[in-house]
């Protein structure tokens, strides 16, 4: 096991070219060090994402980071500076050392602008590639997770968001992009302008604003936005709008990377509509929830399972 101290270093931008190359070497040893890379940086951004949250007394801010000028301290150990770290973990490519990445932790959102000067939000649990510069033919970027994008205008060269299960082409719009590799969900919502579906470089669908194309079964539907509170999400707001306490529980599951086990046959199945603050935890939102249900929980944070009873 490489000494830890050498990778907080190189997570904090302080490893010599010398601990650098002892990285590199202990990640080709063994593929499974990269997990343990990733359990480590995971553990690094959550100590200091506490220490801002502790600094600022609760008091939302907002910040945008700028690619081509970003410290550690306004990223809040968000942004993983590209070159080494992209170039070893993103299959050792040379496209890939050109890629910045951003990995969003669970319980929390960045706000981004590129250099082109779109402006996006990133979800919890995300992750995003993005070049430093846009000087091909077209502006590609990579997701994996969950974000809310104004494109800036440039009809000569196209941005084109690339997922695990399709592909978004704009050329300037607003839009909302869901793809999880591991769940399969694709889901586009257009706002402002039109997008164009793709998959495998084939053209599936145009959308037009207020429309929400959904992948499933291998065909894309496209039906009409019916609940905008659902992309509350950028504002730092977890929406639900008629829903059961099961699709709610679910929600929480995905936003703050928690199992929730539900142990009793006897929730009621009404119908519940409700905001949370992201910021204020899975803690709070089950405690707002026992005001309306009547049930218990307990934690087990060795496992990360919530159980309801």
């Amino acid at each position: 096991m490489i000494d830890k101290t050498v990778l907080y270093k190189f997570f904090e931008g302080s490893a010599s070219r010398e601990e650098e190359m002892l990285i590199q070497a202990w990640l080709d040893d063994d593929t499974r060090n990269i997990e343990i890379l990733h359990h480590e940086r995971f553990l690094y951004d959550s100590i200091l994402l506490n220490r801002v949250e502790e600094k600022t007394l609760l008091r939302p801010q907002k910040r945008q980071l700028l690619p081509w000028a970003i410290t550690a301290a306004a990223t809040l150990a968000l942004l993983i500076v590209c070159g080494f770290y992209v170039n070893s973990i993103l299959h050792h490519n040379q496209l890939s050392a050109q890629y910045n990445t951003i990995i969003v932790p669970p319980g929390q959102r960045i706000n981004l602008v590129l250099a082109d000067s779109t402006n996006l939000w990133l979800n919890a649990n995300t992750t995003f590639r993005y070049p430093s510069g846009f000087s091909g033919k077209e502006r590609v970027v990579y997701l994996d997770g969950e974000g809310y994008f104004d494109v800036s205008k440039d009809t000569k060269k196209p941005f084109i968001v690339k997922t695990s299960a399709g592909d978004i082409k704009v050329t300037g719009t607003a839009f909302n992009v869901k793809s999880h590799i591991q769940s399969g969900i694709f889901e586009t919502s257009l706002f402002e302008g039109s997008v164009e579906i793709y998959k495998e470089n084939q053209k599936l669908a145009t959308l037009n604003p207020l429309q929400k194309s959904i992948l499933s079964d291998g065909e894309l539907n496209v039906t009409q936005i019916t609940d905008p509170n659902e992309y509350l999400w950028k504002e730092g707001l977890i929406s639900f709008t008629n829903k059961n306490l099961g699709e709610i529980l679910h929600a929480l599951e995905n936003y703050f990377s928690v199992e929730i086990h539900i142990n009793t046959s006897s929730l009621p199945k009404y119908s519940y509509t409700g905001k949370f603050r992201q910021s204020d935890g899975v803690d709070y939102a089950l405690r707002v929830l026992q005001k309306s249900i009547h049930f218990t929980y307990n934690r087990d944070n060795n496992d990360n399972i919530i159980y309801i009873q």
